[in-house]
């Protein structure tokens, strides 16, 4: 539905979390201040390959030392189903800080210092959540339902984008928040009610969830749905919204206009390519790509901009189906529950352009982004988790991680449910093969033989090329949740939360991930959890720096 476009907004476009050139000509996905690394997006980038490349700090030797734990804990007013954000030297309130920012189930955004966990400004129920009667769906187990996914942050223009969803009247909307991150103050223009129309159908928001994690590309963030437990009826949409120009018309996308299904629900959200297209994976619901329908479940779609639209050629380049996609969905075996992996390039092989995936049905997938190769044409999948001759089993939910190693090779990650070919659980690590000539494959060289009950999307973070270390959260036992570490070469276990009570890590979630920066682990959970070395002190940047007063009522903090 058209809008009227107000005045341009005097902020600088920005592109999103902006790319590290490393050595090798490959790139890791990470911003970075004078003061040290800022993760901005799930994940570290737009590409989604969860490598930080700058940790100095936090190697195998000193998290296996023994004096890696807790550092602090601090409760909010909600659970942190998406993963925290981090800003350092942010000037603020006459200083400098090192800003850990978090959005809760309350429909609350959140300012903590990174060495502390104190509140620094806090924007509490910015909109009223839905109460679990209003929310209807079958995944729920809050008493709110608010800002469920990641949000995104625009360093350049100091501005937070946040989603959350409230009742008008019978009806039910999501709006886009957009925060000042030095004083929590809300964006002119800005909350926006997401509304916009695809072939025909209009989005509704009642009957939606938005878990996937926000993207900011070209100046526009763009925010994932999918459906409630699959209740009836559903859709899953792709929104944008103009961050200089909120008034301006959204961009819309619907990945089944004509019938139930196909909703875009990985925590991850959407990837992004460097040069804007957006790569959307969806689960379960009616396929008809393959006669030049519209309804696009268990594929994974390229999406490209076209004026204030999203496209999608429904070409076999710009789109991939497994050929066993109707047995997928009569298992309800959603190719969709990861997102994808944006991979490096790839000069020495003929698929130079790669991406990767994994699915409930515990397959890894690898394909050419340059073609993504329509109903079948896979560059290469095969097992690595889950029975398949279970009726149901889910192998894959959550966003793997990328690793360059440098002469010991490259790696992809991928954090896996059910037991496997070989009894593999828990992570399994994958290299890359590359020859000239041929195209890239994947070769399994390791796998954990000890099960990771619900783990969240794992990352990597290493001292450039060596000291790799796995981090991954143990979710499904709720309050016994575990923060754990791996060697990323060789898969030993370095660390588990769950070996001492003072590292105690409550409500876990699964879909999630943590983030590992400058020495620290922030965990979004009942509250956000941060965990490092216990002998380092902390940062003299945040010293002497006062919180911004709030309008609300002071939170319960815990801190260690």
């Amino acid at each position: 539905m058209p809008m009227r476009t107000r005045p341009a907004l005097k902020w600088r476009r920005f592109a999103g979390a902006c790319l590290l050139t490393m050595a090798g000509g490959l790139t890791a996905a990470l911003p970075a201040s004078a003061q040290g690394v800022d993760v901005l997006t799930f994940h570290y980038d737009n590409a989604r390959l969860g490598w930080n490349a700058q940790e100095t700090r936090l190697t195998p030797e000193t998290v296996r030392a023994g004096g890696f734990g807790q550092r602090w804990h601090t409760d909010l007013d909600g659970k942190v189903t998406g993963s925290p954000l981090l800003v350092t030297g942010l000037e603020m309130a006459g200083g400098k800080a090192d800003v850990v920012f978090a959005g809760t189930e309350s429909d609350s955004v959140y300012a903590l210092d990174a060495g502390t966990g104190k509140i620094l400004w806090s924007r509490r129920r910015i909109a009223p959540p839905l109460t679990e009667t209003q929310f209807s769906g079958n995944w729920f187990d809050g008493p709110t339902h608010g800002i469920l996914s990641t949000p995104v942050i625009d360093r350049a223009a100091n501005t937070l984008y946040a989603c959350g969803v409230r009742a008008r009247g019978l009806r039910q909307v999501f709006e886009v928040f957009a925060l000042d991150i030095r004083t929590g103050e809300a964006r002119p223009g800005f909350p926006v009610a997401l509304k916009g129309t695809y072939k025909s159908g209009a989005f509704e928001g009642g009957q939606v969830m938005q878990r996937g994690a926000l993207i900011l590309v070209n100046g526009w963030v763009y925010i994932p749905f999918g459906g409630r437990g699959d209740t009836p009826p559903w859709r899953g949409w792709v929104m944008g919204v103009d961050t200089q120009h909120p008034s301006a018309p959204q961009r819309a996308f619907c990945s089944s206009p004509i019938t139930d299904g196909a909703g875009i629900w990985s925590g991850g959200g959407l990837a992004g390519g460097a040069n804007g297209d957006l790569f959307a994976i969806t689960g379960n619901g009616d396929y008809d790509l393959d006669t030049h329908g519209d309804n696009a479940a268990q594929s994974v779609l390229r999406l490209t901009t076209e004026g204030d639209a999203l496209t999608f050629s429904r070409q076999p380049k710009d789109f991939y189906t497994p050929a066993n996609h109707k047995f997928l969905d009569e298992q309800d075996e959603d190719l969709g529950g990861a997102t994808a992996l944006l991979l490096p390039d790839m000069p020495d092989t003929t698929t130079p352009h790669l991406l990767f995936t994994g699915g409930k049905d515990g397959l890894a997938y690898l394909l050419d982004r340059d073609n993504l190769g329509g109903l079948g044409g896979e560059t290469q999948k095969f097992r690595l988790f889950s029975d398949p001759k279970a009726v149901y089993h889910e192998g894959i939910r959550s966003t793997s991680a990328y690793f360059d190693a440098g002469d010991k090779g490259r790696f992809i990650f991928v954090a896996g449910d059910q037991p496997g070919p070989d009894n593999a659980l828990g992570i399994a690590a994958l290299q890359l093969i590359t020859e000239a000539g041929k195209p890239a494959q994947l070769k399994r060289v390791w796998t954990l033989k000890k099960a990771i009950d619900g783990p969240s999307s794992p990352v990597v973070s290493s001292n450039g090329k060596a000291q790799g270390v796995i981090w991954v959260v143990e979710t499904a036992n709720g309050d016994d949740s575990a923060l754990r570490a791996y060697d990323a070469l060789t898969g030993a276990e370095l660390y588990g939360s769950d070996k001492s009570p003072a590292d105690h890590l409550q409500d876990g979630r699964r879909f999630t991930s943590p983030v590992v920066a400058n020495g620290c682990v922030f965990i979004g959970a009942s509250g956000v959890y941060c965990y490092g070395l216990k002998d380092a002190a902390p940062k003299a940047a945040n010293s002497g720096l006062r919180p911004i007063p709030a309008s609300n009522a002071n939170l319960n903090r815990k801190g260690k």
